[in-house]
């Protein structure tokens, strides 16, 4: 390993005597352990004047640190008329930013324990940030600046999927049905949007058994991952009339058959397997026929292009005049990007995902 000393200028906003010192702090600590910050607080005036200076230490620097506060947001995004420091930074980085053409290894996002992921600056939200408050998202972010990755183990042969003495049937577990239905999912979803803030919505599932639900979400996580890039989670909202039903829609949530087999595919026997089995839940939504929620929760997986899913608990009946709360499990949220929003006269009987719900299964079903 080379030791070399990177250069690191650190971008905030003063925001309070307090938060002044704590960057201080974080930065001589940083220094402490070998990494050359460059910060406003260790100069008095420089003779070039304090554009100049930010403009040729953030083009030397290794890395550009930015602490992200709720006023360095503000300030960033034009919606704090003070900070012109600030603004004059931010306009260096995000010209950093453009001439990198999105592929940033410079500029590092992180909050300290107070921050909120809605406080990073919308083109840096897509970074990895570290939290450095906390001693192992800070050890983290330590080695990055030092260029040191965990050294990968040689690779292993491919584990075989056990399979049935026939070897024609692979059952997936990505749902576990039995927990599921012990956890009772009795009173559908509810979507949450952030006020003011600019975030993905979530929608949350509820459980009765809240803590089962959490379990759920942590055995699905160690699946597909906290982001399911290989869209394994499938989540389709079916709108209309439906035989035998009220007024509303279904919400299904499964196993994409595509990305479990495109796993399949990479496995020895799975030119043996003619059959996959996968689980799938089912509920049928009756909101108020004047009820928006479903309309801007589209509305906001349009403009973000993602969302997140997490189980919740609901308490208070509100047909009894009782007032709703709800309990939301966000450490076990799950970030997703693709979600299927059809009519139920378009769903097939043949060959289709959504299929289930046109079976007499369904429609006899009181939901």
């Amino acid at each position: 390993m080379e030791e070399k000393n990177p250069t690191l200028f650190i971008s905030y906003s003063h925001d309070s005597k307090e938060h002044q010192d704590r960057v201080l702090n974080l930065s001589n600590k940083l220094r402490g352990e070998g990494i050359d910050c460059i910060l406003d607080q260790y100069e008095d005036s420089p003779p070039e004047g304090w554009p100049k200076w930010m403009d040729k230490n953030i083009k030397k620097s290794d890395f550009v640190l930015v602490v992200c506060t709720e006023v360095y947001y503000n300030r960033v995004m034009g919606d704090d008329e003070k900070g012109l420091g600030i603004k004059w930074e931010s306009t260096l980085i995000y010209q950093q930013l453009y001439n990198a053409g999105a592929n940033n290894t410079k500029l590092i996002p992180v909050i300290f324990n107070d921050g909120k992921f809605e406080y990073i600056p919308e083109p840096l939200q897509g970074s990895t940030f570290y939290n450095v408050d906390d001693s192992e998202s800070y050890d983290k972010l330590y080695w990055r600046l030092r260029g040191v990755k965990r050294e990968k183990p040689k690779l292993g042969k491919l584990r075989e999927l056990p399979l049935k003495e026939r070897k024609t049937l692979f059952v997936s577990g990505l749902i576990d049905q039995v927990k599921w239905d012990e956890a009772k999912w009795k009173n559908g979803v509810a979507y949450l949007f952030a006020d003011k803030i600019p975030t993905p919505p979530v929608i949350t599932v509820f459980f009765d058994n809240f803590e089962l639900g959490k379990e759920i979400f942590k055995e699905i996580i160690e699946k597909v991952g906290k982001d399911d890039v290989e869209e394994r989670l499938r989540l389709s909202i079916i709108e209309g009339d439906a035989p035998n039903q009220e007024h509303g829609y279904f919400v299904t949530i499964g196993e994409n058959i595509e990305a479990t087999d495109a796993l399949l595919k990479k496995t020895k026997v799975h030119q043996e397997i003619k059959y996959v089995a996968i689980g799938q839940r089912i509920h049928r939504m009756k909101p108020d026929k004047d009820s928006k929620n479903l309309s801007y929760f589209k509305s906001e997986c349009q403009k973000y292009g993602c969302y997140f899913i997490a189980p919740a608990k609901q308490t208070g009946n509100p047909e009894k005049g009782e007032k709703v709360n709800v309990d939301v499990d966000l450490d076990h949220k799950i970030f997703k990007r693709k979600i299927e929003f059809r009519k139920y006269e378009d769903v097939s009987t043949d060959n289709d995902p959504d299929s289930i719900l046109k079976s007499g299964y369904i429609t006899n079903h009181k939901f």
